[in-house]
């Protein structure tokens, strides 16, 4: 059950957010004090909210209302800019693609921009989307500006990943762990704001496991529910197979990181899955659709096994944020999963 009261609710979707009203008011009030940070880590699953959140803040800083409680307003010019990604203060800054790297010269650039007085706004804003996937040297590249930020200057940091960000930028940002949302309010902003049908809605927000961005492009992209399928059959391909099977996957799937990355969370969601029927736990699963070959592997294997291969599924994305070798990524973990038994 969601907590969220019905003008906490409305409030996060002035911010363009489904959930994580508490963020919102810790940030309003912080703003309300003239206690903006000037470093911003918000961290959470994929799909979470983290750059919408990022964006929302931006637009809240540099709204042309006067009236800071009706930040941000979303009809002004700054805030249509910024929504649209063309304000010429607000810089964002990735990877070429997800599981890619984020490189020094991209952070030179950004705080070159970042040092030139406001164009527009109140602040200059650089928000850096997966920064775990930032290389060492563009790390340290944006230390100078973490320590001495100019007065104008604020940055805003998404990563899925805490461990894999260097100490040195931890203690320069004021850390925001966005969790996953509830099912009931996912479900309730895809009626209400992108008109889904009820049933429609209810599967997606379960399917979801929390991440109101993954249901959102469900509804939108028939494309996403189905690398779902395909991604989870594959799965249960995989479980039946012995070593050199896993192994031949193996190869296969290092060779697109991206594509890896977006299945292993999804074979990560199913273990989890596992797990909680193993343990006999009131939680209900979020792949209820795979209910029969969880409840197998809960059967046959327990608890212990389905926590062994949750426990590998994310030391292989951890690897993976560290550009450890894709292919011995997958391998050592395929070799921590249990099989299904065989029918008959």
């Amino acid at each position: 059950m969601s907590n969220s009261t019905p003008n906490s609710k409305l409030k996060t979707q002035n911010w363009g957010l489904i959930g994580h009203a508490w963020a919102v008011a810790r940030l309003q009030k912080s703003l309300t004090h003239g206690r903006a940070r000037h470093a911003y880590l918000f961290c959470g699953p994929a799909s979470v909210g983290k750059t919408t959140l990022a964006l929302a803040l931006a637009q809240t800083l540099n709204c042309e209302q006067d009236n800071l409680a009706a930040r941000p307003c979303g009809e002004c010019r700054a805030c249509r800019k910024i929504a649209a990604r063309s304000h010429p203060d607000v810089f964002v800054v990735e990877a070429e693609s997800v599981g890619g790297t984020l490189k020094i010269e991209q952070v030179r650039d950004l705080m070159h921009m970042l040092a030139l007085r406001p164009y527009e706004g109140r602040y200059r804003i650089g928000i850096l989307r997966r920064f775990h996937e930032a290389n060492p040297q563009a790390a340290d590249a944006l230390l100078k500006t973490l320590e001495e930020p100019p007065p104008y200057v604020v940055l805003m940091l998404t990563t899925e990943n805490l461990n894999a960000l260097p100490a040195t930028i931890l203690s320069r940002c004021q850390p925001m762990h966005l969790r996953p949302v509830a099912a009931a309010e996912i479900e309730a902003a895809l009626i209400e704001r992108w008109n889904a049908s009820s049933e429609r809605a209810a599967l997606l927000a379960q399917l979801s496991g929390g991440r109101p961005g993954w249901a959102v492009n469900a509804l939108t992209d028939e494309n996403a529910l189905a690398f779902r399928n395909v991604a989870l059959d594959d799965l249960e391909t995989l479980l039946r197979q012995g070593r050199v099977g896993r192994f031949q996957r193996a190869e296969t799937l290092a060779k697109d990181k991206d594509t890896l990355l977006q299945t292993l969370a999804l074979w990560q969601g199913f273990w989890r899955d596992a797990l909680l029927i193993a343990a006999h736990s009131h939680v209900p699963p979020v792949n209820r659709d795979r209910r029969a070959t969880l409840n197998r592997l809960a059967s046959d294997y327990g608890a212990e096994a389905a926590e062994t291969a949750l426990r590998a599924t994310r030391a292989a994305l951890d690897d993976l944020d560290r550009n450890v070798n894709a292919r011995l990524a997958v391998e050592v973990m395929l070799l921590d999963y249990p099989g299904l038994k065989r029918d008959g």
